[in-house]
């Protein structure tokens, strides 16, 4: 069954929210979220919902990922914050850890989204379960105190006659308690005793007989049930009397509610088996630094047994692989009461150094200052190996490279020649292989198709995938079935694979009739083609309804025709355009791209391309753009 989880997400694209829900069901979650573009509407959504987790882009038009968290941990809500993003560099996602984002992924290789989401909640609970246990303790204490001297306190006395009880008088404070009047005990002298519960009987027959011997007694806890049913806990404090001869006369009683502190002692009890049983490490520390408790994940982590280890400074896990600077700016955060989420190199018991990922949290006393240090610690050696692995193979790069010269030679060489169709296309992958595709087919000597497509990702599997579509594709043109029903055919056939690849595709399909002068469209998710009228200087976006293929197997497009007219220029492009970042992390946009195309639609198309992917470089001050460029070009004369 899926686990239910409340997100709030930030973000601009409906199509990657689709992505990213699409991934939460599929790793077993039911989410109930609310996506929001802006500063107020997440400010809305933080004060007025209950949320489990904060999943965030970092580029949004009028809002970032960095403004986002500000507004999450200036409310001060404990909500694991995970910021995903296609294009986030090394130093801004440092910049975020710092601030305290929980974790940052990759758009299009999200495979670490479902292990992320169960380590930031799991971590959030224990630091809740933490708190709580704290908070309900001190609770239970302060209820302890004041049932004391409060009415649900009784004083009770019995008379003993034979060695039996033959009257009983409650004080007032027996009916809070109890449910019963002082009345009705003592006209059931019995009654006391048949309130307690099967269970907790032999404890208070103990008692008597030890009172009736003499013997040394103290309080006991037990449980009665009350008039109205419900069970209580409380404590029986005795304080027998005995006549000359020894015999026991009567007994006084203090009777005390005590079922609130045993609720606060079982909750603590399930928290701190909870913590216990944490896959993490979990350390509590003075503000000194010197061990208070660890569970059991530690000593496994570690080697140190919590024995070994309390009262002694952390400080001997050191490993001598990080300077003074290292720790010194670690304490200087943590003693300013900020949260502290890094990575180290420490050493076990036994000597052998591992890696470790670790959370510190300052926790403050009622009067505000920290009076403890709580540290989450995950060993992540065996994932620095696999990374470093993966970064020192030279010939999977050699291998990648040709598979970026083996990629764009699938792409059309020389555009089809059609009487008063002129076109040109380019692409510019952000690695060595993508996931973006354009092509065209001709159809007889009248007519043309057009295909833009993206895969999600920069990886093998997106140009892999994108391989198997253009295969499809060349089989699929040559039918006579419309361009609806040929992305209806292509999604059905890549349903399987995309769906175990954890992959989806946008494209948009076109075909064009140079007799009739019209142009048929089916877009399955892809940004809508620009189309130019240069008589009236106005641009046309051509959408029409349609999922990202591999979302649903079976899914029916719709077809919609434009008429195309002498001097209309057709921009066909991916997302990777648009949301091309310069270094203050403004977007492109789509007005940019309106404006260029104005600007140069008396040109040929392949002047057109060759000028936006120049503007392109000088706004991002780049020639390797962060997402794979592609552009399709078409003017009819």
């Amino acid at each position: 069954m899926n686990h239910h989880i409340r997100i709030l997400i930030v973000e601009d694209s409906e199509e990657d929210t689709i992505l990213l829900l699409h991934a939460l069901r599929k790793g077993g979650y039911d989410p109930t979220y609310i996506r929001v573009e802006t500063e107020e509407d997440m400010i809305s959504a933080l004060e007025t919902q209950q949320w489990d987790l904060v999943i965030s882009d970092y580029v949004l038009p009028v809002f970032n990922g960095l403004t986002a968290l500000k507004v999450l941990r200036e409310r001060d809500l404990d909500l694991p914050f995970i910021i995903i993003s296609g294009r986030i560099g090394e130093d801004t996602a440092v910049e975020a850890m710092k601030m305290g984002a929980n974790d940052y992924l990759i758009k299009g290789s999200i495979s670490r989204l479902i292990p992320a989401i169960e380590r930031e909640i799991q971590e959030a609970a224990t630091r809740r379960g933490k708190k709580l246990a704290e908070a309900e303790l001190i609770k239970s204490e302060q209820r302890y105190k004041r049932l004391v001297n409060a009415v649900t306190d009784y004083i009770y006395h019995v008379k003993v006659a034979n060695g039996s009880v033959a009257s009983t008088s409650h004080g007032p404070g027996c009916l809070a308690v109890t449910g019963y009047t002082s009345d009705e005990y003592a006209e059931n002298p019995s009654l006391w005793y048949e309130m307690i519960i099967d269970e907790d009987r032999p404890l208070v027959q103990e008692l008597s007989r030890k009172i009736a011997a003499r013997e040394e007694i103290g309080p006991i806890e037990h449980r009665i049930t009350r008039k109205d049913g419900t069970i209580r806990w409380v404590m029986n404090t005795v304080v027998p009397r005995y006549n000359t001869a020894g015999n026991l006369v009567a007994y006084d009683g203090l009777v005390s509610d005590i079922t609130e502190r045993k609720k606060a002692e079982e909750e603590l009890l399930l928290q701190s088996t909870a913590l216990n049983a944490a896959a993490n490490a979990i350390v509590i520390t003075d503000v000194q630094g010197r061990v208070l408790w660890t569970n059991q994940a530690f000593e496994a982590l570690t080697g140190y047994p919590l024995n070994e280890i309390i009262g002694q400074s952390l400080n001997l896990l050191k490993s001598g692989n990080h300077g003074p600077d290292f720790y010194a700016g670690l304490w200087q955060d943590i003693s300013e009461g900020k949260v502290w989420h890094g990575e180290m190199i420490n050493r076990r018991k036994d000597g052998s150094l591992y890696n470790e990922e670790q959370t510190i949290t300052p926790v403050r006393s009622g009067t505000g200052e920290i009076s403890h240090y709580i540290a989450i610690k995950q060993d992540i050696t065996q994932r620095k190996l696999a990374e470093k692995a993966l970064l020192d193979n030279a010939q999977m790069m050699m291998e990648m490279e040709v598979g970026k010269k083996i990629q764009l030679s699938l792409l059309p060489e020389h555009p089809p020649a059609i009487p008063g169709v002129t076109i040109a296309g380019n692409l510019v992958a952000a690695s060595h292989v993508g996931g973006d595709y354009y092509d065209y087919f001709q159809r007889g000597s009248q007519g043309i198709d057009l295909v833009i497509a993206d895969v999600t990702g920069h990886s093998i599997g997106s140009a892999l995938i994108m391989a198997e579509a253009r295969g499809l594709l060349h089989s699929l043109y040559t039918t006579d079935i419309s361009v609806a029903e040929i992305l209806q055919s292509l999604g059905r056939l890549l349903y399987d694979d995309l769906s175990r690849a954890e992959l989806f595709v946008t494209i948009f399909y076109a075909r064009y009739d140079s007799q009739s002068n019209l142009l048929s469209y089916a877009d399955a998710g892809h940004n809508p083609p620009l189309m130019y009228n240069r008589e009236t200087r106005s641009f046309q976006e051509l959408d029409a309804e349609g999922l990202m293929l591999g979302v649903k197997i079976d899914f029916h497009y719709e077809e919609r025709q434009v008429s195309i007219r002498e001097g209309d220029l057709l921009v066909l492009f991916t997302d990777g355009i648009i949301e091309a970042c310069n270094p203050s992390g403004e977007l492109f946009g789509l007005d940019r791209l309106k404006k260029l195309i104005s600007d140069k639609s008396s040109e040929e198309p392949a002047m057109i391309i060759e000028a936006l992917f120049r503007e392109l470089s000088l706004f991002t001050l780049t020639s390797a753009f962060q997402d794979d460029v592609s552009m399709v070009v078409v003017k009819f004369t």
